[in-house]
Formats: structure tokens, sequence, C-alpha cells
């Protein structure tokens, strides 16, 4: 081992380090195994390079400050800026919100008055960016004040403005007139002020009941400052109104926007097509319709994954009797791939733990098509 740390000392330049330590997404070990990497890990333009690469330039200073004070001070954040991380005005609103320390006595007096309990009780886990530095706070605030000067706007709140311009307020069947009405604002939040949802939480986030309906009311501003899924919604629903909205995203560099909304976007998409509550003059799209649509969306960077296919049939649990060949079908066509092998995926993917998708209904509906089905002896796993 002493020889090995000897070679990566003596033998490998400070560039190749670098290249070799920014791709490890737990670098802890490594510092670990080394002394000269611990010591070269405390470098803020290494340590800038690793968020960076690791979360994108759109959510990096999110990370950066959920890590929390031990990774993030002003040093750190000036080389997160000028290496490309986004400096976003809504981010900086959200900080806005988020910053400051809870006084934890009155917090206690109140709970124990009954003072606004199930709100407080809430509030007993470390806030997003409430216990940033305040040097940090202050520098991030004048960075933003630098950037957008007089129309920083840190009381203003850019998704609520995001969701006016795209018609948020009205049904799908509005909804279109008022975004092609306000295109040019929409551009100009997202390229003039780099307007970017704050990143959503993981599957292993979600709560149980994230598919079902009646879900207990989310908070906003959300504590764990992850975007919730309503504000989401808002996001989703606007790609599938106008998908060029993608493209100003990824032209400011935020490229994760497919990834971060790709449930959404899907289900939404299928939702559209087999409204709850259709007219009379509804008919069932064909496989045809189908597919166009979400051939569509893949094209501009939305995956059609397993994952994706147990999502849309947890949403359509109670119309899978209905409408549930048709779309296994048509995933089946997109995917190029038989009914049955599709049906196999989707049914090893319920045993991913991450997962929230072990839905009775849904096992049993996929269970009975694949026993309905031709059998096949080639399953290509």
């Amino acid at each position: 081992m002493g020889m090995f740390k000897l070679y990566i000392q003596n033998e490998l330049p400070t560039e190749i380090l670098i290249f070799i330590f920014k791709r490890v997404r737990l670098p802890k070990n490594l510092t670990i195994s080394c002394k000269w990497i611990a010591q070269l890990s405390k470098d803020p333009q290494l340590k800038a390079a690793w968020i960076i690469y690791q979360f994108g330039a759109a959510h990096c200073l999110f990370y950066a400050i959920k890590i929390g004070s031990s990774f993030l001070d002003v040093t750190v954040a000036q080389a997160i800026i000028a290496q490309g991380g986004i400096l976003s005005r809504y981010f900086v609103q959200r900080l806005h919100m988020n910053f400051g320390a809870y006084d934890n006595k009155l917090i206690e007096l109140k709970i124990a008055h009954g003072v606004g309990s199930s709100q407080l009780q809430k509030s007993q886990s470390i806030p997003w960016a409430s216990d940033l530095p305040i040097s940090v706070y202050i520098f991030l605030l004048k960075a933003a004040s630098d950037i957008y000067k007089s129309d920083l706007r840190l009381k203003g709140n850019d998704m609520e403005l995001f969701h006016f311009y795209a018609g948020g307020p009205q049904t799908i069947h509005y909804a279109p007139l008022i975004l092609a009405k306000n295109i040019d604002q929409i551009k100009d939040l997202i390229l003039r002020f780099k307007f970017i949802p704050l990143p959503p939480r993981s599957l292993v986030d979600l709560p149980k009941n994230n598919y079902q309906e009646n879900i207990t009311p989310e908070e906003y501003p959300p504590k764990d400052g992850h975007e919730n899924r309503r504000q989401l919604n808002v996001i989703a629903r606007s790609i599938l109104i106008c998908k060029e909205i993608v493209n100003l995203w990824k032209e400011i560099g935020y490229y994760e926007i497919c990834y971060d909304v790709n449930d959404l976007v899907m289900q939404g998409a299928l939702l559209i097509m087999f409204h709850s509550q259709p007219s009379s003059r509804w008919s069932i799209p064909d496989i045809k319709t189908i597919n166009a649509r979400l051939t569509e969306l893949i094209e501009i960077g939305f995956q059609l994954t397993y994952c994706v296919i147990l999502g849309i049939l947890l949403v359509f649990e109670k119309r899978l009797e209905q409408i549930g060949k048709i779309l296994l079908e048509s995933f089946a066509e997109i995917k190029h791939e038989s009914l049955v092998n599709l049906l196999h995926h989707c049914l090893m993917e319920t045993n991913n733990s991450k997962l929230n998708s072990k839905s009775q209904p849904v096992l049993n509906f996929m269970h009975k098509l694949l026993n309905d089905s031709p059998k096949s002896n080639l399953i290509d796993f």
C-alpha cells in the first residue's frame, strides 16, 4: 500500500488525479487511502470541479449547501460560480426563504403550550440552507446582485411566475393559448434569469403513496429544499404543451431537465390522452397515436424505462381493465420487444427495493396478462 501511495504522489500528474477524483461519487475512502489526496481534496477548485461533475451546473450549488459547511465556504462558492455553476434568480429566492436558524427554545415553549404544534414538530429537522454560514449567504446574495442588479427580486418567486406564464391556473385545453401568449416572458425567465426548478427528491425519499390520490398536501417551501411534486408538475405540463422549452433549459446548461421530470412528463402525456373524465366524444387512442406522442418525447431526451412503465400502471391502477393492455402493447412496440418480454422485465423491476411499486392490483393485472399471452421460449433479459 505504501508503494502505491508513493506512486500516486510521484508519478500521477495533478490533472490526472483531479480527473479521477471528481468522478468518484463518494471520495471519502479515496482521501483516507492517501494523505496527499486528502490534502488535495481540500482545494476549493477541486471541490468545485467535483460538485459540478457529480450534480451538474444546474444543481451543484443546491447540493453544496446540502452537504454543509464542512464542504462549502466562500472560496468554494466562488470556485463553483467561476467554473460554470449556475446561480439562478429562483435559487437565490428560495435560499432567501430558507436561510436563518430557528429559535429552538421558542419552538419548545410553543409546543409545550400547544401553539401550532403540528407545524412546529416538522421544524425539528434542520431545514435546507438554514444553517448556511452567513459569509456564504452574503457572498451568494452579492454575486446574484451583481448578475441581476435591480431585477434580483429577492421577495419574488420565479416558480409562481412561471406557473402563471405557462397557463398553470387554466385547464389543459386553454393553457396552450396562455403559454403561447407569454412565450417571450418564459424565454426571458429562463434565458436571462436562469430559471431552473430545484432538484426533485430521489425515489427513496418519496412518500409511499406517491402515486395514489388524496396524498397529504405538501408544504411550500419544503424544509428539505427539494422541489415538490406539485411544482414539478408545473414544469412537466409546460413541456407537454411546448416541448421547445426543453431546448431553452439545455441552452443555459440545465441538461438534467429530462431526468428531473421524466416520470411526470411520460405519465402526463398519457393522462392527457386518457382523461379521467372524458367527454362523450372521446374514444380510446390507438397504438399508433400513443406511440407517436411518446416517441416525440423520447426524441428530445425523455425515457420509457421499466420503472416509468410501472409508474404509469400505478397511475392508471383503477382503469387497467379498460386501457392497460393497449398501453402495454404500445410500450412493447416502442421498446421493440414482445409483450411477454415487457411483462417479465416489469415484474423483475418490482423487486427493486427503492421503488414503491408493489401494488397488488397492478401485479395481478400483469400476471393475468402474462398468463393470457402466447407463451414464448425466448425471453430477452
